[in-house]
């Protein structure tokens, strides 16, 4: 067997070599990663259209069932059902001194429902449950969805505030999100494409009530590598929809027919199936004005019908791209068009 010899010239150049193929590909990555985003396919097996196309997904049908492709930029607005924990916190005692009453018994994503028996829908009444429970307090609360008590001693804060327990809460979430559809025959709504989830405890918040609300985009937060961008918008007081359902696929309720600025066509839609790589379109009204069109690419499809996200996008709207960057927090919920037919929505950046 003939011994190969390489210099260490060659090495250099070998070296020298795979560096630039690394820092083309690392360049093109870079250049194309704001512009790309996932979407949520809809799939006859498992409907991002939730109630409204239960009977079309049994069907494997969908040439029957048509919804309005939406693309209306909303405020959103929710109370949770139970107070949220988000963690342990200190109270200040007269002294001085600091002790947390439910440190190690209460954790985060535990959900407060009572207080000594007592049912507590907002932060209010359980603070005022807990300053009228005295030296002990029961708290019934949801953790991982298994009902359950804690029992705790308040303390007395020492700036005058009453028996407190020492622990962070929520009960309520607010921001921007984009309106998917809304079905002509029983108003009801799909927005966002993905759940809410709270930024502390990551859990999917469960909704008490809410509603979806005019929203007027100020400024736009372009998107760049490390940073998915952000709409800026101003949410006013009036109502455009209920919520009645926060699940991993989006929000959904009934929207109000007398909402002025409501889309009226409608779009059949299409299955996993009949989705195809290849050229398409999103729904915004990101640039105020009315809902625009903004050409896509879809770049994959993900073949397993049981995943959330179904696609991968690319954003080709030169428009788009000038404006934002390409896919930026807020867009969540563009309606995904192709060949006149409903793909599903836009979900993460």
């Amino acid at each position: 067997m003939e011994n190969t010899k390489v210099t260490a010239q060659q090495h250099s150049k070998i070296f020298l070599m795979v560096s630039l193929v690394f820092l083309l590909v690392a360049l093109l990555v870079s250049l194309t990663f704001s512009m790309m985003g996932i979407g949520t396919i809809h799939k006859a097996r498992y409907d991002i259209f939730e109630q409204d196309a239960v009977t079309v997904s049994k069907r494997q049908n969908t040439n029957e069932a048509r919804l309005v492709p939406v693309g209306i930029t909303t405020g959103v607005r929710f109370y949770t059902q139970g107070i949220v924990v988000l963690g342990a916190g200190d109270v200040v005692l007269a002294s001085g001194q600091t002790t947390s009453p439910s440190r190690d018994k209460l954790i985060p994503g535990d959900i407060v429902t009572k207080v000594s028996g007592k049912q507590v829908e907002d932060i209010a009444q359980m603070t005022e449950a807990i300053r009228a429970a005295g030296n002990t307090v029961v708290l019934g609360i949801l953790r991982n969805d298994t009902p359950m008590n804690v029992e705790l001693t308040p303390v007395q804060c020492g700036d005058g505030g009453g028996a407190k327990i020492g622990c962070w809460v929520r009960d309520s979430t607010q921001g921007i999100g984009t309106i998917t559809y809304y079905c002509p025959k029983t108003w009801n709504f799909g927005a966002l494409g993905h759940g809410i989830m709270d930024v502390d405890t990551g859990d999917l918040l469960v909704v008490r009530e809410g509603q979806l609300l005019e929203c007027n985009i100020i400024d736009v937060r372009r998107g760049k590598k490390g940073n998915p961008g952000e709409l800026i918008g101003e949410i006013k007081t009036d109502p455009v929809g209920n919520i009645t359902k926060n699940c991993h696929l989006g929000l959904y309720g009934s929207i109000n027919k007398d909402h002025k600025d409501l889309p009226t066509t409608t779009f059949p839609l299409a299955c996993h199936q009949t989705t195809t790589r290849g050229p398409a379109k999103i729904f915004s009204n990101i640039e105020g004005g009315g809902v625009r069109t903004y050409d896509i690419f879809i770049e994959n499809i993900n073949q397993d019908t049981e995943s959330e996200k179904g696609m991968v996008i690319r954003i080709t709207d030169p428009n788009l791209i000038q404006r934002t960057g390409g896919i930026v927090q807020g867009m969540s919920g563009s309606p995904i068009i192709q060949g006149d037919h409903i793909v599903g929505a836009v979900t993460h950046v």
